[in-house]
């Protein structure tokens, strides 16, 4: 009996330590920033609580005719997927107060590929029931940094940042699709990264492999930004060295500045003396 009740105040213990231990980490998320919400302009920006820095600008939807609550509040709850007025559903969703929450543009049900089309191109204006609605890569993120009791602050007249990525329209053909800015790599909206049929992983040696010359090998394309905008945004890592025979493996990345999804591709070129360079 006594070893059982010892084994018991220590699962006890582990418990309680855990508990504490995760309030704590909750406690320390929920302190470090600060959400605003202009009703107006529908712009939402996180703000770092100690530098007053802005972290992160985003377009929002907030409620038709002024209806979002003003006023300071701190987020009470989190949902991966919570059902919404109107039969239909959010991702990453916080409760700020009652019934007003912030979440992803709607969904018909709770599958990704099921997002109400013509909603996602309201973004940046009054389009909810009183809601703030926001793309997926911000919805997200607001979810994974910001703890519960995460002070937040609506209103009308504070002048917010306007984010960095422009608005993005995506098509209404069909009433359903993905958000274009969800990380699920699932997502069709990722960006295509590959080597060009015409290019080859073998390379002459002493011939010039500058970072410049391999990004010239590779292909990228997306279903919403042009192939130059891409081409900007695309990252080499590794080099080669062709006075010196051997392989060498270069990443590509690539972020689709639209979306911010990020494609990446591995290659490995060799380096031989025999391969004869190309005059």
């Amino acid at each position: 009996m006594k070893i059982r009740r010892s084994v018991m105040a220590a699962v006890l213990l582990l418990f309680a330590a855990a508990f504490v231990y995760g309030h704590g980490m909750d406690a320390e998320a929920a302190s470090r920033y600060t959400i605003y919400v202009n009703r107006k302009t529908n712009i939402v920006n996180v703000v770092d609580a100690k530098s007053g820095k802005v972290v992160r600008a985003m377009y929002c939807s907030t409620g038709r005719n002024y209806s979002t609550i003003r006023g300071t509040y701190t987020t009470v709850s989190k949902m991966r997927w919570h059902a919404l007025y109107g039969g239909v559903y959010g991702q990453y969703c916080m409760r700020i107060h009652g019934p007003y929450l912030f979440h992803s543009v709607p969904y018909y049900r709770t599958s990704k590929n099921q997002l109400e089309t013509k909603e996602y191109n309201k973004l940046g204006t009054q389009a909810s029931d009183g809601c703030i609605r926001l793309a997926v890569v911000d919805a997200k993120w607001l979810y994974d940094n910001c703890g519960v009791g995460t002070k937040v602050v609506i209103g009308d007249t504070r002048k917010l940042q306007k984010p960095d990525r422009k608005k993005l329209k995506i098509s209404t053909a069909s009433r359903t699709g993905w958000d274009p800015t969800d990380p699920d790599p699932a997502n069709p909206y990722y960006p295509k990264l590959k080597l060009k049929k015409s290019a080859s992983t073998k390379l002459a040696y002493g011939s010039k492999a500058s970072k410049k010359f391999l990004k010239k090998l590779i292909k990228v394309t997306s279903r919403t930004t042009s192939t130059a905008d891409l081409l900007e945004n695309v990252k080499v890592r590794g080099k080669v060295d062709t006075a010196k025979p051997g392989k060498y493996k270069v990443t590509y990345t690539v972020t689709d500045p639209k979306t911010l999804l990020t494609k990446s591709l591995k290659v490995t070129f060799t380096v031989k003396k025999n391969v004869l360079a190309a005059e």
